[in-house]
This record gives structure tokens, sequence and C-alpha cells, in this order.
């Protein structure tokens, strides 16, 4: 690192050893006692040793379904554990994964700072604090609900900004918790050499360390135990595109409080072969086993050396190894307990790409990762460990591919998982959801915008005021209510809403503030409402978030209602408000 320090000027030496100082000071001390770059020069000569020899992490395991709920949406059952849930979730405080950039998707800005969806147009982060604050109106106001947000070098400046712009989209900014994950060293071969930038020979290069320092970042961060003194009893994570998660994760909090579960893991059911992770009870000799998440490209071969077929399906027709969300709930006892124990150090992995077959030439410089499913491997051997399996179209709706990567996924017949596919599982969820509740929802067949067939109407859009859970949903279809909405229809709810007598067809808004109940009674809407216009790849006038879903939405005709003043209300006619 220093050759041709000789002739170097002193800033530029600096720089080098102001960067070293920093690397070294983030990284956490090892289970074994060393610290800082030492630690992590070590580790990764252990990994790359290990990965040379073509080591399998996973030897000697054997493979065997664990134990978990698999939830009915609606159930009896199902709505006991959300009433559950709903009691404790004021225990919980809340951590948003969120270091990602829009680059895959063709956005050249933070993720969270997109739509959800193009009606209501909320940012996934003003959705997931929306969320938040129902939380707080529907319980106990006095009592927020915290909210961590893990942000990465290339995201915190914009988070920051986004949240500061909009005022913390109505929470507090006190309330809001930013941890900044940073980079660590990239290495250059076996023996774990540090590697300069190649524009800059006075500078290191750095890569991402993964989403596991989340819980490195927490427990350095000294809330935990601030938490702990709140009262506070779970940890829920969840990652920054999937809105639908908010939808199930009452009902999985009900889960870990009914079952003392010290980590949850939110899934969905897997198909055999599907490029997912998969949720496994790993036993071992002498070991107490283990239940985690096995990535997808491991676990076939996993499953053979276990006696298994690989990854095949079982009777139902697809894996009986559930799909992870990367969504969990801890338990924050054992939790705060586990990384105390090991001063926050999350187990690491190394994945370098080699240039031939002896293993001994990167492609790249490499890096040491970590994954924040990962936890399982520190909780003691007494804390239970389960996972909790919702139905895809009620909690499952990922961004992560640009028109072109969700064209080719559609070919293979897997979900889409773009910004106009998401929009299309959330407006399909809520039309679902008013259905189980006793609507007559109609459908629309897809229409292709940008090659990739999508049907986003009826488009029902549904704020956390209105309903967090489907029991709060099915109360507001009261019994024996007739409520139609055609298949060309948009509905936005927010608020307290009941719906017993409508006819939609065309677009009705109705959005009432705090201390206002609307009920929605002998009333029949019609007009050209609001219509999902399919857009050109090189159309320029086009807002980038707007641009990458292929489609725009052009608002012609609605009625419109926002009530802010308190009191009882009924929507009557043709959108006529009356005061009761």
């Amino acid at each position: 690192l220093f050759e041709g320090w000789e002739a170097a000027a002193t800033s530029d030496k600096r720089r080098l050893l102001t960067q070293l100082l920093e690397l070294d000071a983030r990284y956490p001390v090892d289970v074994q006692g060393r610290v800082g770059l030492e630690a992590y020069i070590a580790h990764a000569r252990e990994l790359l040793t290990g990965s040379a020899d073509n080591t399998n992490p996973f030897d000697g395991y054997v493979v065997e379904i664990p134990e978990g709920e698999r939830m009915q949406i609606g159930s009896d059952a199902f709505r006991s554990d959300e009433r559950l849930g709903m009691r404790v979730i004021q225990d919980a405080v809340f951590v948003l994964v969120a270091g990602g950039l829009g680059e895959r998707l063709g956005f050249n800005g933070i993720k969270v700072e997109l739509p959800s969806e193009t009606c209501l147009g909320e940012s996934f982060l003003a959705s997931y604090i929306s969320a938040l604050l129902a939380i707080q109106e529907m319980g106990d106001p006095s009592r927020p609900v915290p909210l961590v947000i893990m942000t990465s070098e290339d995201t915190d400046t914009r988070t920051r900004a986004l949240l500061e712009s909009n005022g913390g989209f109505g929470m507090p900014m006190e309330q809001i918790h930013i941890i900044t994950q940073a980079n660590v060293p990239a290495v250059a071969d076996n023996q774990a050499r540090l590697v300069l930038s190649a524009s800059d020979p006075f500078k290191l290069q750095t890569k991402p360390h993964g989403h596991g320092d989340v819980h490195t970042l927490l427990f350095q961060s000294g809330l935990l135990p601030r938490f702990e003194r709140e009262g506070r009893k779970y940890m829920v994570f969840f990652q920054d595109t999937n809105v639908l998660a908010f939808r199930a994760i009452p009902a999985a909090l009900g889960v870990s409080e009914r079952n003392g579960l010290a980590m949850n893991s939110l899934t969905v059911p897997r198909y055999a072969g599907e490029p997912a992770g998969a949720i496994c009870r790993l036993v071992r000799p002498a070991e107490v086993p283990l239940v985690i998440n096995v990535e997808y490209n491991q676990l076939d071969a996993l499953l053979r050396t276990s006696g298994q077929d690989g990854d095949a399906a079982d009777d139902s027709g697809k894996s009986p190894y559930p799909a992870n969300c990367n969504t969990f709930i801890l338990s924050l006892g054992p939790y705060a307990r586990a990384l105390e124990a090991t001063s926050g150090t999350m187990p690491e992995f190394v994945n370098p790409k080699y240039t031939d077959a002896s293993r001994t030439s990167f492609k790249k410089p490499t890096r040491l990762e970590c994954m924040m499913q990962d936890i399982p491997r520190l909780l003691a051997a007494g804390d239970r460990v389960g996972f909790t399996d919702f139905d895809r179209w009620f909690s499952f709706s990922p961004i992560k591919n640009s028109i072109d990567q969700a064209l080719k996924a559609h070919a293979d017949g897997v979900y889409a998982a773009s910004p106009g596919a998401a929009e299309e599982k959330v407006y399909r969820a809520n039309a679902a959801l008013l259905r189980l509740a006793g609507a007559t929802v109609e459908s629309a067949p897809p229409r292709e915008y940008l090659g990739l067939p999508l049907a986003l109407q009826p488009a029902i859009a549904m704020t956390p005021r209105f309903a967090l859970t489907v029991d709060a949903l099915i109360a507001r279809v009261p019994t024996g209510a007739s409520v139609t909405i055609s298949s060309r229809s948009t509905l936005l709810l927010d608020g307290d809403v009941t719906l017993h007598e409508l006819q939609l067809d065309g677009t009705l808004v109705v959005r009432a503030a705090r201390g206002v109940q609307v009920h929605i009674i002998g009333c029949a809407i019609h007009n050209a409402g609001w219509v999902f216009v399919p857009l050109k790849a090189d159309s320029v006038d086009v807002p980038p978030p707007i641009a990458i879903r292929g489609y725009r939405v052009s608002k012609l005709e609605a009625v419109e209602i926002e009530i802010t003043e308190p009191g009882n209300y009924q929507l009557v006619g043709n959108g006529v408000v009356r005061k009761v």
C-alpha cells in the first residue's frame, strides 16, 4: 500500500491513512478478540482458504422441514392472530433496510422515494411512515412507534433530504433513527491483500458489506438498551419496496406472541427450483438444530446430500420449504443478548469469482459479506425460530427489475418484479380483500405496457388509516352492505370510511381526516374516471419514476371528497356530502 510514498505529498498520505483508520474503527471486534482491519483480514484469509478448497459450509447437515404457521387469509384463526398482533404492535420497533439505489430499475435515485403506486402517488417511505402513524392513531397516540432506517454510503444523504423536505411525512424527526452502513475493503487474492483504487493510489477500493450490517450497526448505536428501557418487545425488519408486507406483519406479530418466537420469518409458498432462498431446519450430530434461510443456489445440492430428491415439489405441487421474504420479527430480549455475546459481529461469507478451476486468481477484487437473515446463527440454543407463511397475492410485491428484466421474468412464468408489476399486485390484493369483505369487484383483462401485460384496473388503493388489517377492512364493509365496483373503476380510501351502499363505475376518492367518520350510503357514481395510458420506451417528457413503469395515469374525471372538520358524515347520491 505504501509503494512510492517517498515522493508522495503529505496530503495524499493523510488521505489513505485517514481512510485506513476509519475502516479500522468501524469493523467490530470478532469472537477471537481481534480488532478492526486485523480481524477483517484474518477472517477473509480463513474464508478464502475454505473457498479455494471448495468447502461446502453445509457439510454434514441434514435438511428437515421446519415448524411454522401457514395462514389462511381472513379465517377466524388469522383474524385472531391479527388482533393479538395489534395488541403488541406499539411495543415493536420497525427497521427499514434502505441501502439500495434504483439504478437497476432505470431510475437514478433511491428506491424508497419511488411511488408504491401511482394513484395515491405516495413514496414507499411515505407509505411505511403512514402505516406507523396509523398504528399510533388506532392505538395509544402518546406512545410513538420508533422507525430505524439503515442507509448506505449511496443512499444516506438522499434519504435524509427526502425526510427533511417532507417534514418526516408527518413523523417527528426524533422518532426516526438513521444508522449508516459503510463499505469494507476489497481484497485482491486468497491472502486478502487490500486493493488500491485504479484511479487513485492513495485510496482503498471498497465494496458493500451486505445488509447484515443492520445488526452490527444497531448494536454499535446503543439503541437496543434504550428500546428495552422503553418497554419495547419486538424488532420488525422489512425491505425497501415490499409495501404489501405491512398487510402481513400484524398477524405475524400475533404468531410470534402466541408461540413465544425469538425469530419469525415471513414467507410465501415456494416453487421448486425458484431462485429464492428457502427456510429450512438444518440438523447435524451433537449440535442444536438451526432454522435458517438457505440460498437457492445451495439448496438443491444440500437436499441431495441429505438423501432427498433435490429441490423438488411435494404433493402440493410446491416446495415443502417456504420462500424467504427477508421480512422478519425478532424478540428484542434474545436479539439483544445474541448481539451482546458477539459484540455485534455477524457471520460472514465470501464469494469470489475465480479466473479458472485452480481457484487461485480472482476475475476482480472481492470482499466479505453478511446477510441480515443469518441472525439465527447467533441466537441461544433455547430460542425458538419459526416462520409464518402467507399467500403471495397478499404479502409479496417487491420491486427489483427494469422493464427488460421484467419481460424476461414474465416469459419464464415468474413474478415480473417491476414497478408496474408491483403496483398491479397492490391493486389486485386490495380488490381480493374487498371481495373477502363481501363486495363485488369486477376484473379486467391485462393490457400491455412496453410489452408487459398488466391488469391495473380496477385500481383500488386503501391507506393504513382506512384499514391496516384484514379484520379492520372486513369491518369497513358491514354485513348486508351492497358494494359493486366496475372493472374500469378507481377507488381511493383514506381514513374512517364505511361502505354500506356503493355502485361505482368511474373514480371515487374519499379522504377523512382524524376525527371524521364517513358512511357511504345509497351512493351511485358514474364518470369518465382515470385511465392508465401506455408510454413509449423513449418518452422524454415523463418523470423517471413514472417512465420506468411504462404508463401514466390520465385523470379524466372523478368525485373527490376530502373532509377535515371532525364529525359524522354521509356520502349519498352521486357524491353529495351531508353532515349527520
